[in-house]
């Protein structure tokens, strides 16, 4: 699957194409409802795609900043993968439990978008209707694919 991903991604030659990519393919990955991905704009991250997320939820996510206790601000605050299986029971989720209601999603994932060189470039995040834990192949699989989408997009962008 890695390798179809990857073969997708570089057959994409324009900055909206290739995020538009990245996004479709981990929400396959995943087979996650909704999904979103954030750039980095100084510290913070801002949506720059996503997909079946109404307008109220794109307003209050489109601009996070690390440490924010979504997950896309843990994860780029700890450069690593944030997993929230339940947002219903996880008491640093609170804040956003109402437009996890309004989304109508139950579950999350947001894993950081870092160039091999580790420079931070956003958060891709899929997210599940239902209470929703993706397995350890499709996580190990979403790590590999980050960095190589970020190394693509950096290039793209000429960092």
């Amino acid at each position: 699957m890695l390798e179809q991903m990857e073969h997708r991604l570089r057959a994409s030659r324009t900055f909206e194409a290739v995020v538009n990519t990245i996004l479709d393919d981990v929400m396959a990955l995943h087979g996650a409802e909704y999904g979103d991905l954030q750039l980095c704009c100084g510290g913070d991250v801002i949506i720059v795609a996503h997909r079946k997320l109404p307008l109220a939820f794109v307003n209050q996510f489109g601009h996070i900043k690390a440490g924010d206790t979504s997950a896309s601000g843990r994860a780029l605050k700890t450069r690593r993968s944030v997993v929230i299986p339940d947002v219903d029971r996880e008491p640093s989720y609170k804040p956003w439990l109402g437009a996890a209601r309004l989304a109508g999603y139950r579950s999350i994932q947001s894993t950081p978008l870092m160039t091999g060189a580790g420079h931070m470039l956003g958060v891709v995040s899929t997210l599940f209707a239902n209470p929703h834990e993706p397995t350890s192949i499709e996580m190990d699989t979403l790590n590999k694919y980050s960095v190589l989408a970020s190394d693509y997009l950096a290039r793209l962008l000429g960092d």
